[in-house]
């Protein structure tokens, strides 16, 4: 897995509140600009926006602007963000003939607002000028008087001027004076940098599981709904079983099988298994130290009120989920789709979960002036967590096959 980077930087209103921000690719945390070009660099940042980060998670409520070169304007690329929650700019190196003009009124007609980006008049940009909201003026590119006379034919149209790379206080009030609404520039913000670890494809469909199996109250249908979706893992899940079950007259033939011989407890875990085995660069080592980490939590549950042991397994299991997935937990939590509870204990070590879960990481870590306090006896801490360690193991080697074994 790597990084990837999204500058943004503030558009302010005549109040100097934040009215948006613009979205900008960066191929490093210090870059000061993109090396790509356009439309690469353009779909490198709707990706990263939607997938990695989340458009809430980079402009909150405010307005994301974005950047569209002629593939997305003419719809050769599909738009992964939504109406009203994105201002689409036409750059001014995309030539505005009729292919382009007409899908930008398509994109007008879905609800999504349109900025005409470092735009000058001229009669191409009369074609557009019906269904734009915002028209940003390069206050380098024009004299006083260019800018006046330029703002005031986009403001006598209805279209809100945006006076953008506004570099000095006599920039922002010259501005302000032509009748621009909105500001950016360096004089107000520097566009600030956000990093994330990028998920591959398998890595996000894996996220996705484990975050429909750690609800507790799964049934049978679901967790048979979630593996028979997924034809590899089905493949794999049923091998493991008749692996596990050599004493039988006849093969598991079906998942609804395996779940009658294993029960849904037993194939819950052997799913995880598989899921974080072929999706993570995690070891043996740590995936069995994992699963023994997720099983003494089940184990113990019973002796902290108010825990469930499905749940105390899933939360010993994704406390574990950084080293799997060689992520931050932090970023890791924000892209799965859990409760608040389980987040709060893994997060946080709040509720019974959290207190549950603090005890067991103080024994693996022999944090013996924690473990006084612990309200779990020494003694069934370390009995468990050997069960914990011998199933793990047993449960590793059943499910996972040794490298060039057939599962079959």
């Amino acid at each position: 897995m790597g990084r990837v980077h999204v500058a943004r930087q503030a558009i302010f209103d005549r109040d100097l509140r934040v009215h948006g921000y613009e979205l900008l690719f960066r191929d490093r945390a210090d870059a000061l600009r993109s090396v790509e070009n356009g439309d690469a660099a353009t779909t490198r940042v709707i990706v990263n926006t939607v997938t990695e980060f989340g458009l809430e998670r980079l402009v909150g409520d405010r307005l994301a602007f974005l950047n569209m070169t002629r593939p997305f304007l003419v719809g050769s690329l599909p738009l992964p963000v939504e109406p009203g929650h994105a201002v689409l700019e036409v750059l001014e190196t995309v030539r505005l003939d009729d292919e382009v003009v007409a899908g930008v009124h398509r994109l007008a007609a879905k609800g999504y607002a349109i900025a005409l980006d470092d735009v000058l008049w001229t009669p191409d940009v009369e074609g557009l000028l019906d269904v734009s909201s915002y028209a940003k003026l390069d206050m380098a590119a024009h004299t006083p008087e260019s800018l006046a006379a330029t703002a005031q034919r986009f403001l006598e149209r209805g279209v809100q001027c945006l006076g953008e790379r506004v570099e000095t206080p006599e920039q922002l009030a010259l501005a302000r004076e032509v009748g621009c609404t909105y500001f950016q520039g360096h004089v107000l913000a520097h566009p600030d940098v956000l990093s994330a670890t990028a998920l591959g494809p398998e890595q996000a469909a894996c996220m996705d599981l484990l975050g429909r199996l750690s609800d507790p109250d799964a049934d049978v249908d679901d967790v048979e709904h979630i593996v028979r979706l997924d034809v590899a893992l089905s493949y794999r899940l049923l091998g493991a079983a008749n692996s596990s079950a050599a004493g039988l007259h006849r093969r598991v033939s079906s998942v609804r099988e395996a779940l009658v011989m294993l029960g849904l407890s037993q194939l819950r875990s052997w799913v995880l298994l598989l899921v974080l085995a072929s999706s993570s660069p995690a070891s043996r080592e740590q995936l069995t130290t994992a699963l023994a980490r997720a099983r003494t939590c089940e184990l113990l549950a019973p002796r902290i009120p108010g825990v469930r042991p499905e749940s105390a397994f899933m939360v010993g299991l994704l406390s574990h989920l950084d080293v799997l997935l060689g992520a931050p937990l932090t970023e890791v939590m924000e892209r799965l789709p859990i409760d608040d509870t389980p987040r709060a204990a893994l997060l946080n070590r709040e509720g019974p979960l959290g207190r549950l879960l603090d005890v067991v990481l103080a024994y693996e870590q022999a944090d013996m002036a924690h473990l006084d306090e612990s309200p779990i006896d020494l003694y069934d801490l370390g009995h468990a967590y050997l069960t914990a360690v011998a199933w793990s193991l047993q449960t590793y080697g059943n499910v996972v096959p040794a490298e060039g074994a057939s599962v079959g």
